[in-house]
């Protein structure tokens, strides 16, 4: 009977520990960061290849040409990506990762956004062109419980 309850026992914190694990995103190749920067998905391109898609919807399509320019995905991991393109403005995304570390996705933003024009500020939540209101890509990260989420915008 001891034995059973102290197994139990085991089996709880272990099955817990678990549950509060943090995620880790695989480092990608040199060469695909290279190729990846030239293209207008990225996001998408790593985290299949890296962790697996799981889904795809198509969000919303353009009226006069029916190609789609907004979708949703989801990945193997629970990473979702909402992005839009449907604005003559430019593009804007939303990644949520849930369970990983705020120090990883700086890392991943930083593989891909890195530039000599754009700062992070003083807390890492704020990553844009040195001059506000200057063309580039504005990204936003918010720290909740559980996730992380991104949010970015790029245009002119």
């Amino acid at each position: 009977m001891k034995k059973t309850a102290l197994i139990g026992i085991i089996l709880l914190f272990s099955c817990l520990s678990l549950s509060g694990q943090t995620n880790k995103l695989p480092i990608p190749t040199k060469s695909f960061i290279e190729k990846a920067l030239f293209s207008d998905n990225f996001e998408e391109k790593y985290f299949t290849k890296y962790l697996g898609k799981k889904s795809e919807y198509v969000l919303k399509r353009f009226s006069d040409s029916k190609d789609v320019c907004a979708k949703e995905y989801e990945f193997k991991t629970g990473i979702k990506l909402k992005k839009n393109s449907c604005s003559e403005a430019g593009t804007e995304a939303e990644i949520i990762f849930p369970k990983y570390s705020k120090n990883d996705v700086i890392t991943f933003i930083e593989w891909f956004f890195k530039n000599d024009y754009s700062k992070w500020n003083k807390s890492k939540t704020k990553y844009q062109p040195k001059e506000d209101g200057d063309a580039g890509c504005y990204i936003e990260v918010k720290e909740l419980k559980d996730k992380i989420i991104v949010n970015y915008s790029c245009g002119c």
